[in-house]
């Protein structure tokens, strides 16, 4: 397993949010005849946005051969060994085309750490997938393939 940063796919599209509901704001703020309230509304609805989008842009779990742990907002939220986790659940799922898939770790004391392909890339989830399979945490995946013996063919 090496070393890695997942972070959010949609990282630049909740920047660029931020910055246009920003520019919304002090755009109003300058150029409209708006009443105090509702320029305090859109203060406030502008600091709101910032706070939900910059979540989103500093979100990024950093696994490890050692473990992996959850950052936001420029600091480390949760460290988890990888000797801690007590069990993993694997949920993958492909519906109208749509794939996704859900890594549940549970450790041996506390909540649960959840990472999902809802927000980080589908290619890095399922490279995490393979990684916890390595070192033992899941299963193999399931053979979907059954062998069926080639039919007896007579030779000419």
């Amino acid at each position: 397993m090496y070393s890695r940063t997942l972070r959010a796919a949609n990282a630049l599209l909740y920047a660029s949010s931020v910055l246009l509901v920003i520019a919304a704001v002090i755009y109003c703020a300058v150029y409209k005849d708006m009443p105090a309230w509702q320029l305090w509304g859109g203060v406030a609805l502008g600091i709101g946005a910032t706070i939900w989008g910059l979540y989103y842009v500093t979100l990024c779990y950093r696994v490890s051969a050692e473990g992996i742990s959850h950052h936001s907002y420029l600091r480390c939220h949760r460290r988890l060994l990888w000797s801690e986790v007590e069990r993993v659940e694997l949920e993958e799922s492909d519906a109208q085309g749509v794939a996704s898939c859900h890594i549940t770790l549970h450790p041996q004391t506390g909540k649960p750490l959840r990472i999902s392909s809802d927000v980080l890339p589908l290619d890095d989830v399922q490279e995490l997938v393979t990684d916890l399979r390595d070192i033992g945490k899941l299963p193999a995946p399931p053979s979907s393939q059954t062998e069926t013996p080639a039919p007896d063919t007579p030779e000419s």
